[in-house]
């Protein structure tokens, strides 16, 4: 066991020769999203993944203190003054806002926040100073990098640095007792970390940009040559000098010094405590339910004393995610078309993914989709699907809009291990597209993304990518759309949901062989001639002219159109903008108003030829699937005429 650990005297950075290359600090946190939220998000899912695997749910504290002054013992116990000296050199190398505000926030008399996250029934940090596939180098050593595999979902990825970005100081320290040790560990383990530019201090000093808060017995060890971890006694005397003790329980403490709201560097316009709790309170419940809700994740929140907590027990008092609960746990048995409110239909289909290059793994399985009708008083996410895995975090929303369907109910696309019943054991298949779809997320984890995701291509057999796609587009619209509507009639026409929907184009007034027209005649004629889809954007092409039996000469004439999405039951969606109008013709006009296209004309000059662009659509191509059908409309217009004097 280790007896050599030693106090710190201060914080270490390296000395660096001035003519050597500088570093700006920790480069992930231009990368990722500095929401509030998104820090809530990749702390619990990394503390998640690292849950022990036995009968105990995973336990999470989130402790907000505020520190008072005098703060002599935090202070001295941290190395305060080493510390400061270094980020107040590092504040004069930063470009962008952050330390140098924050300093300016704390000069002027602002109150130092410390976040604690104390994780339970988790791993602990992992490993030893040196190995490069363990916790403590992707979290410690090398924040930014990853342990995480597709076989154990692993502990921490990319998303770790947004502990560095939310501290105001760059600055974080970690407590923790580890489920498994080395033979020359005995927990609890306590190392801080500093990521700041590389910076000159008054005296002419130039040091690297990471600093290190440990023994200095690494400095002695060829090959480490700077201080490393801290364990047993001197680390538990070190932690309650910090505040920083923890229950003699495998987990980390995880504190961040001189917390802040990461999208406020500037400081301007901080969360009170109670705001940053219904912050945590919300994204916690949105995007955890699922673990949550099986009892694998308990979450608890003392915010300067405003204290909550999100448990099984309390989960479903959250309007916005208690009907997505109730639709995943009464799926199992559920009916294959949906009936009234409150009622559940569900469906299994089978989901073709790729092997991996490595071995051979299972290439397709089944998922599972749900759906629960809305009642008229539930308006939270109404008309969105919940996509997770075996994690247990939802990884996105998806709008059935973006899928042609309207807004009447909560559904959930339950994959991988996910899809298992609770207390079973996943099959081959389920682990395979549980570790498919691991892969095909994102370092923020909000999405199943194929295209340009080099790791998913590097580990899957070609075609991995559009496998991804197909199931978030084809195969959940067409599967969603027996769920919703069976073989239903609807306005005398039979609805067949497994047809393959592409966009149509449909008119709105005017003349057009076949299509129907309004109760009153519209004054103008006009059609269409070729609709497409180009770079992600609606394009149509046609002609408009007056169309008016009257006496007189037409002197001008203004016609107003719009472009809608449609729902698979015929209503309208939401407006696509209109960006480009290029008409032909002398004497004629046209601007953007509201998203919409106007076409101005003086005199009548017979047929204008239009071309008419839409704003670039987000998703992808809608004839992939974002959007069902599409309308082109003319939704007002005028002419003016000027009567033929009488002989």
């Amino acid at each position: 066991m280790r007896s050599d650990s030693a106090r710190p005297e201060g914080w270490w950075f390296k000395e660096q020769p001035p003519g050597q290359s500088h570093s700006p600090g920790l480069l992930q946190k231009k990368t990722l999203d500095r929401s509030l939220d998104t820090f809530v998000k990749e702390i619990l899912q990394n503390i998640n993944d690292a849950g022990l695997e036995n009968e105990h749910p995973v336990e999470v504290t989130f402790r907000l203190v505020e520190l008072q002054d005098p703060r002599d013992v935090f202070e001295e116990a941290i190395g305060w003054d080493s510390l400061l000296k270094h980020v107040r050199a590092a504040a004069q190398e930063q470009s962008s806002p952050g330390l140098k505000e924050y300093l300016d926030y704390l000069d002027s008399g602002g109150k130092l926040r410390i976040l604690v996250a104390e994780e339970r029934n988790t791993s602990g940090i992992q490993g030893d100073e040196v190995s490069t596939d363990c916790d403590y180098a992707a979290l410690v050593r090398d924040p930014g990098s990853s342990n995480k595999t597709g076989d154990t979902g692993g502990r921490h990825g990319l998303g770790s640095s947004v502990l560095w970005v939310a501290s105001g100081l760059q600055t974080v320290v970690f407590n923790s007792t580890l489920a498994e040790e080395l033979d020359d560990q005995d927990s609890p383990r306590l190392v801080g970390r500093s990521f700041v530019p590389t910076h000159q201090t008054p005296g002419g000093q130039w040091y690297d940009n990471e600093g290190w808060f440990g023994s200095p017995t690494g400095l002695s060890n060829p090959d480490l040559e700077r201080p490393e971890s801290m364990w047993s006694n001197v680390a538990e005397d070190l932690a309650q000098e910090l505040s920083l003790e923890r229950p003699d329980v495998p987990g980390t403490s995880t504190m961040i010094v001189g917390f802040r709201d990461p999208s406020d560097p500037s400081m301007e316009e901080q969360p009170s405590p109670s705001e940053v709790a219904d912050i945590f309170e919300q994204t916690a419940a949105d995007y955890f339910w699922p673990a949550i809700s099986r009892g694998d994740l308990e979450v608890y929140l003392d915010m300067a004393g405003d204290e909550r907590e999100i448990t099984d027990d309390t989960i479903r008092d959250h309007d916005g995610v208690a009907p997505f609960i109730d639709c995943y746990e009464r799926r199992d048995g559920a009916p294959d078309s949906l009936g009234g409110p409150g009622e559940v239909a569900s469906r299994e289909f089978d989901y073709e993914i790729r092997s991996r290059k490595d071995r051979k793994t299972p290439e397709s399985g089944p998922v599972s989709l749900a759906a629960r009708k809305a009642y008229p008083d539930e308006e939270e996410r109404v008309g969105e699907i919940a996509f997770f895995r075996g994690s247990g975090m939802v990884v996105k929303y998806k709008p059935a809009r973006h899928l042609g369907f309207s807004e009447k109910f909560h559904g959930v696309l339950a994959c991988g291990n996910a899809r298992t019943q609770p207390g079973r054991t996943p099959t081959r298949e389920d682990r395979a597209i549980d570790e498919f779809l691991a892969m095909a997320e994102p370092p923020a984890h909000d999405d199943w993304v194929g295209k340009k995701n080099d790791e998913l291509k590097g580990t899957f057999e070609p075609g991995c990518v559009k496998r991804v796609r197909k199931l978030k587009r084809d195969l959940l619209k067409k599967h969603l759309s027996k769920l919703l509507y069976g073989t239903q009639e609807r306005s005398g026409d039979s609805i067949r949901p497994d047809r393959d929907i592409l966009p149509k184009t449909r008119r709105s007034g005017g003349r057009s062989n076949g299509v129907s027209t309004p109760n009153v005649s519209s004054p103008f004629d006009w059609r269409v001639t070729e609709s497409e889809v180009d770079k992600n954007r609606w394009t149509f092409v046609g002609w408009i002219e007056p169309d008016l039996d009257v006496e007189g000469e037409i002197r001008q004439w203004e016609v107003e159109i719009e472009i809608a999405a449609m729902f698979e039951d015929d209503r309208e969606a939401s407006k696509i903008p209109v960006e480009e109008v290029e008409v032909t013709g002398s004497h004629v006009g046209r601007r953007l108003d509201d998203g919409r296209g106007v076409i101005e004309v003086k005199d009548d000059t017979g047929k204008i030829e239009f071309d008419i662009r839409s704003e670039s659509l987000a998703d992808a191509d809608p004839r992939l699937g974002d959007l069902g059908e599409t309308k082109f409309k003319i939704v007002d217009g005028s002419i003016s005429i000027e009567e033929v004097a009488s002989s």
